[in-house]
C-alpha cells in the first residue's frame, strides 16, 4: 500500500492522469499501522514523566484497548481540531498541516519534497490548489499552464478526486490511524505542551500519547525515522472559506 496515488482531472481536450502524495496512504502504514499482536514489547527509554494530577480524566486506570477507544471517540466528537504530521516514506518526506470545523469543512496543505498542495473542503465541494512543481510533475507543461494560479473545484465524492479529498475527511483519516485496539502497552507518563499524557506503545515502535487531563484527546502518534502525527487546537474555532481566486470547475466541464 505504498507509492503515489492516482487521480485524474478532466480537461476540455480528455482526461489525463495526475500522480499525486500517497500521504493518506503513508499515515496508514508508517505511522498508524496497529499490529494485532499482544506480545511484550520493550517500553521507550526516553519517555518524559510527569507527577499525578487531581484533574485526571481517569484514562491511566484504564486498559491499553479501552484508552485508544476512548481517546477515537473524544476526538470524533470534537468540533474543531488541527491535525499534522511528517512522514518519511522511501526515501520520500511528506508533510501536512489541516484544520478541521465539523464533519464536512476542512482546509490545508501537504508537500512531498517541492511540491505542495492546498486543499479546502466545504460540504461535498473540494478546491485544490498545486503549486508548479505539482503540475509539473502531474502533468508536464500543458498542466502548469492550466492550472497554475488556479483552484479546481470538484466534489467529495468524484472518483477522479477521491484520493485527494481523503485528507479532508477527519473520521476516515482518525479511524485507519486508530483502527485497532489491540497490541499496545502502558509506558510512563509523558507531557505534551503542558498536559500530562498517558503513553502507549507497540513492538513496531510506534508511540500514542493520550491526554490524561479533561477530554482524552490522542495528542501525538509518533513512528520511526522521526514520524509523527500530531492532533492539537481541540475546540478551537476556525472560519473555513471559499478560497479567493481563479476557478475552474471540472465536474462542470463533464
Amino acid at each position: 500500500m505504498k507509492g503515489n496515488m492516482v487521480f485524474h482531472y478532466r480537461r476540455p481536450s480528455g482526461r489525463a492522469q495526475v500522480s499525486g502524495a500517497a500521504l493518506a496512504l503513508v499515515l496508514a502504514c508508517t505511522v498508524g499501522c496497529l499490529p494485532e499482536q499482544d506480545g511484550e514489547a520493550a517500553a521507550p527509554s526516553k519517555t518524559p514523566t510527569a507527577s499525578a494530577d487531581p484533574r485526571s480524566n481517569g484514562v491511566a486506570k484504564l486498559s491499553p484497548g479501552e484508552i485508544v477507544s476512548r481517546t477515537r471517540k473524544a476526538a470524533e466528537s470534537a468540533s474543531y481540531l488541527r491535525m499534522r504530521a511528517q512522514v518519511t516514506d522511501q526515501g520520500q518526506k511528506y508533510k501536512l498541516d489541516f484544520r478541521f470545523a465539523g464533519k464536512t469543512k476542512a482546509t490545508g496543505w501537504f508537500t512531498q519534497g517541492s511540491q505542495r498542495v492546498e486543499i479546502t473542503r466545504l460540504g461535498r465541494t473540494i478546491y485544490l490548489s498545486g503549486n508548479k512543481a505539482f503540475w509539473k510533475s502531474a502533468g508536464g507543461s500543458s498542466a502548469v499552464r492550466l492550472l497554475s494560479g488556479k483552484h479546481v473545484k470538484t466534489t467529495a465524492t468524484n472518483s477522479d478526486f477521491k484520493e485527494i479529498a481523503a485528507f479532508t475527511n477527519r473520521t476516515a483519516l482518525l479511524t485507519d490511524v486508530l483502527k485497532s485496539t489491540k497490541g499496545w502497552k502502558k509506558g510512563k507518563p509523558g507531557n505534551i505542551r503542558g498536559v500530562p499524557t498517558v503513553v502507549l506503545y507497540n513492538g513496531r515502535g510506534d508511540t500514542l500519547e493520550v491526554a490524561a487531563q479533561g477530554a482524552p484527546y490522542p495528542l501525538l502518534l509518533g513512528g520511526t525515522l522521526g514520524d509523527r502525527l500530531e492532533y492539537l487546537e481541540f475546540g478551537k474555532p476556525v472560519r473555513i472559506q471559499r478560497p479567493k481566486g481563479p476557478v475552474i470547475d471540472v465536474d462542470a466541464m463533464g
